[in-house]
């Protein structure tokens, strides 16, 4: 038997309206339609801004600002697209635009961690910092060690490192939604890994020194 969490999911995908449905109510002037569809893409939309930014308030921000964004350019959409794809090309663009607003932080990061050193020098040791950038969702320590590596990174290669990496997207795809093109892509990438091994090695080299 199914239990009462999936019976409801099923009850709800049964009864819930298509995006493109909330679309168009929203286009003939229904403003309602607009929070149900909000409030559906919210959680995937504030996971994307807490993966660009460790602040939870500034990613709720971003993710409301994007929502924002998105009914004003609501007549722009088109359905060869799904709406959670277009969306996203929104989050991902407000959020290089913060980066880009910000100030860098300076590179010497590895003397004020706040986790135990124990736990951060085990994950630099045994994953690539690639691969702590993806896996940030699923553990605490890897989600603020990438984000302090992150940190580093000038925006353009941060962007790429986010999409790439815990966003799982091609080099086609971020190219489109950036709008750069595939070679600037695969540039950027290529930096941002070799500034992320770099920073890696420093924290590494620090750790070993206390």
């Amino acid at each position: 038997m199914l239990g009462l969490a999936a019976s409801r999911k099923i009850a709800w995908s049964l009864t819930a309206k298509p995006d493109e449905e909330l679309i168009a109510e929203v286009l003939s002037g229904d403003s309602a339609a607009f929070n149900e569809l909000s409030s559906r893409h919210r959680p995937r939309v504030e996971r994307l801004c807490q993966r660009f930014f460790s602040d939870p308030e500034m990613a709720r921000d971003l993710a409301q600002e994007s929502f924002i964004r998105a009914y004003t350019a609501l007549k722009t959409y088109r359905a060869e697209m799904p709406f959670g794809g277009w969306l996203r090309s929104i989050v991902i663009n407000l959020c290089y635009d913060e980066l880009r607003r910000r100030k860098r932080r300076p590179e010497e990061l590895v003397g004020d961690f706040g986790a135990p050193e124990v736990q951060w020098m085990h994950l630099v040791n045994e994953a690539s910092p690639e691969d702590i950038v993806g896996e940030a969702e699923e553990r605490q320590e890897a989600h603020d060690l990438a984000h302090r590596l992150l940190d580093i990174l000038r925006p353009e290669d941060r962007m790429v490192m986010v999409m790439k990496e815990s966003e799982d997207m091609s080099v086609a795809e971020i190219a489109s939604i950036l709008g750069w093109s595939e070679a600037k892509v695969k540039i950027r990438a290529f930096r941002a890994r070799q500034a992320l091994r770099k920073q890696a090695e420093r924290m590494l080299a620090v750790g070993r020194r206390r």
